[in-house]
């Protein structure tokens, strides 16, 4: 069963139609990423996963007691909250489970056969398994480190910069792990090697994700599935970026491929049609109907071919670093500088 189900979903604001009778769902250790053109429905579509958007129509099931935690674009911290206390309040359920989890194997120690207590002492280690929160203070220690915020570490949140204050947010939800993580464009104030130890981490820990990104590189090495959307739908592909373009360049080389099939098998119909004498066509109204379905279709079929190859051009030019130049070579780049 997945994490997450939306069943014919339905959405739009105002006069705006976002979506309509979307299907879309989130699997266990899944990492998808969402695409498309500024304002078809990306952060939406995250919203209503995270049940902070209420679809139109439709339905959203969830998995009992599951947790989904969302980056925020802007975090709110409270005023005077310090960088680690920041994280670690958050951190709260897991450090009494790792409390009650020593009582347990201490009660065990004198009473091995206590059903209940070894029931609850299973569920705490599956828990703190799946948190890998056997050594959470090393865990602490270590993103403050590679997020470069060990030095603020005791300075007051609210007084750091907006990409510093992203960065607490973010390590704060990969200490935590919720069951669904959504991330929305998490590279951004992020250099280099704070990205490399992101996807370093989001894959050895194995996270299910829904993110929104523009970076293809972090794209390739993240995803697991692309999720187009485009005209109110979505569309599927494995994996991450070259992987999905190369998807989309099949599509559109079986339609070009298709419509040509079409084309003949019209022309063959219609040089019947033209041949047929009137008794027989009288006899043969389902195939005179069929023709006249194959030309509207052939009349759409270029309009349809033409937007691929747009959004194909589209999503090119949309994603940055689109020369394929790999991130470790570059730390600096401009392009097209002038100075007078």
């Amino acid at each position: 069963m997945a994490l997450v189900d939306l069943l014919e979903v339905d959405k739009q604001f105002e006069s705006q139609i976002i979506f309509q009778g979307i299907n879309f769902h989130i699997d266990e250790y899944e990492r998808i990423v969402i695409v498309g053109r500024n304002g078809s429905g990306k952060s939406t579509l995250m919203k209503i996963v995270s049940g902070d958007i209420e679809p139109d129509a439709g339905k959203r099931i969830v998995r009992q007691g599951l947790k989904i935690e969302m980056l925020a674009q802007q975090p709110v911290f409270e005023a005077g909250l310090t960088v680690r206390d920041a994280i670690e309040n958050e951190l709260t359920e897991i450090q009494e489970a790792k409390k009650r989890y020593e009582e347990l194997s201490t009660l065990l120690a004198e009473d091995f056969e206590n059903k209940a207590l070894l029931e609850e002492h299973a569920q705490l280690t599956a828990f703190l398994d799946f948190h890998n929160a056997w050594n959470l203070d090393d865990k602490i220690e270590r993103i403050l480190k590679e997020f470069d915020l060990k030095a603020y570490e005791d300075r007051p949140v609210n007084l750091l910069s907006g990409g510093e204050q992203r960065r607490v947010a973010l390590a704060s939800l990969l200490l935590k792990k919720p069951d669904i993580l959504l991330l929305d464009e998490p590279t951004n104030h992020l250099d280099v090697y704070m990205v490399e130890f992101l996807e370093e981490l989001l894959l050895k820990e194995k996270f299910t994700l829904l993110l929104i990104s523009h970076d293809r590189y972090f794209i390739d090495r993240i995803a697991t599935r692309t999720v187009e959307i485009d005209d109110h739908k979505l569309r599927s592909f494995k994996g991450g970026y070259e992987s999905y373009l190369q998807q989309k360049e099949a599509l559109l080389h079986a339609m070009h491929k298709e419509h040509e099939n079409l084309l003949k098998l019209l022309k063959a119909e219609e040089e019947w049609l033209r041949r047929g004498v009137k008794a027989r066509l009288k006899r043969n109204e389902g195939r005179k109907k069929r023709v006249l379905e194959m030309r509207e279709q052939a009349k759409k079929n270029p309009a349809m071919i033409r937007k691929i190859k747009l959004e194909l051009e589209r999503e090119k030019h949309h994603f940055n670093r689109e020369d394929g130049v790999s991130r470790k070579k570059v730390l600096f780049e401009i392009e097209h500088l002038e100075k007078r």
